[in-house]
C-alpha cells in the first residue's frame, strides 16, 4: 500500500474514532428514564422533620437568612427510591470532593445509610427543578458505592453523632467522570472550630422553596458545646439541606475550594427544636480521614474496622 494511501486510510480511522464520542451505558441510561422530572420533584428530603415543628415560622430578626441561588457545579442533590424502605422517593445534598478516582461525593452519614438499602440512588450535580435527567446541567451520576464510618448510628445524639459524614463512589456517565464534569472540592481536616465558610444546601418540603433552589449562607462557625462539630447559624435550612458542603475559599473560575463539613451531627445536623437557623456539621478529623482514604482506595466493608469511638 502506498503511502498516501495509507495516511488517508489513517485520516478516516481517526475521524471516525473522534466522532463516535462516548456512549451512554445501559445503567446510566436506565436511571435517566427512571428519573423524570417529575419523579425527581416529587422526592421527599431525608431529613423531613427538620423544622416541621416551626415550618410557619421565621428565623428572629436578628437572624442571617440565607439566599437562593444558581448553586455550583459540583453540588448537587442525591435522590434514591425509597419504596424498598417503606417510603417515597428521597433527596439529600452532596458535593464532588477531589480524589485520584474523580468519582467521589461527600454527604451525610444519616443521607448514606438510606442509600446503602435502596435502590435507583443517583447524584445530580446542581440540580435544576423541573428539568429531566437528561436536561440537567450535569447529567445524572448512577451511586455504585457507599462509605460510612461502621460505628456511626443514624440521626442521634449520642457521641458518635461527630461521625455523620460519608463518601458516596458514582459511575461514569456519558459525558465522563463526576469530577471531569463538575469540578470539585477539596476535603479538609479543619483546624479548629471556627471559620468563615459558604453552608450550601437544597432545601425542599411543603410549602418551602417549591422550585427547590439551592441555598447558600455566608456565616463564621462555631463549637458545638461538648462535641467534635461545629455550628452556624442562618435562616431556611429545612429538609434536604443534610449533607450539604461547609466550603471555603472557594474560586469560581477554576472550580475548587475547600470542604470543611457537611450539614449532619447532632440530631442529624439539627437542635433539639429542629428549627431551620440553627445547623451542624462534623469536624472532619482522624475518623474523616480514614474514610475518605477508605473510599478512594475502594475498600470493602468487611474491610473498613473501628475501634471504638472515643474523642
Amino acid at each position: 500500500m502506498s503511502s498516501h494511501r495509507m495516511s488517508l486510510l489513517a485520516l478516516i480511522l481517526c475521524a471516525g474514532a473522534l466522532g463516535a464520542g462516548p456512549s451512554q451505558d445501559p445503567a446510566d441510561e436506565a436511571e435517566e428514564e427512571y428519573w423524570t422530572a417529575e419523579r425527581m420533584a416529587d422526592a421527599v428530603p431525608v431529613d423531613s422533620a427538620r423544622g416541621a415543628s416551626r415550618m410557619w415560622a421565621a428565623a428572629p430578626p436578628t437572624v442571617r437568612k440565607g439566599e437562593y441561588f444558581d448553586g455550583l457545579p459540583m453540588v448537587g442533590t442525591f435522590f434514591y427510591d425509597g419504596k424498598p424502605l417503606g417510603g417515597r422517593a428521597t433527596s439529600c445534598t452532596g458535593s464532588v470532593v477531589h480524589s485520584g478516582t474523580r468519582d467521589l461525593v461527600l454527604t451525610a452519614g444519616h443521607c448514606a445509610k438510606g442509600l446503602k438499602r435502596a435502590t435507583h440512588g443517583v447524584f445530580v450535580p446542581q440540580y435544576r427543578h423541573g428539568a429531566s435527567a437528561d436536561d440537567q446541567p450535569g447529567g445524572v451520576f448512577e451511586v455504585q458505592r457507599v462509605f460510612v464510618d461502621p460505628r456511626y448510628e443514624q440521626n442521634t445524639k449520642k457521641p458518635v453523632s461527630d461521625l455523620d459524614f460519608a463518601f458516596v463512589r458514582l459511575a461514569p456517565n456519558v459525558r465522563g467522570r463526576p469530577e471531569d464534569v463538575t469540578g470539585s472540592l477539596t476535603f479538609t481536616r479543619a483546624s479548629g472550630y471556627r471559620h468563615n465558610a459558604t453552608v450550601i444546601g437544597y432545601p425542599s418540603g411543603e410549602g418551602v422553596n417549591k422550585k427547590h433552589q439551592a441555598l447558600r449562607c455566608d456565616v463564621a462557625t462555631q463549637r458545638l458545646t461538648g462535641f467534635r462539630q461545629m455550628r452556624m447559624t442562618c435562616g431556611g435550612f429545612y429538609g434536604g439541606v443534610s449533607g450539604g458542603p461547609w466550603i471555603t475559599d472557594y474560586d469560581p473560575a477554576t472550580r475548587t475550594g475547600k470542604v470543611i463539613g457537611n450539614t449532619g451531627g447532632y440530631n442529624g445536623g439539627g437542635n433539639d427544636e429542629n428549627v431551620d437557623w440553627i445547623t451542624y456539621s462534623p469536624l472532619y478529623a482522624k475518623d474523616a480521614q480514614a474514610l475518605y482514604d477508605d473510599a478512594v482506595a475502594g475498600r470493602s466493608d468487611a474491610d473498613i474496622k473501628r475501634p471504638p469511638y472515643r474523642r
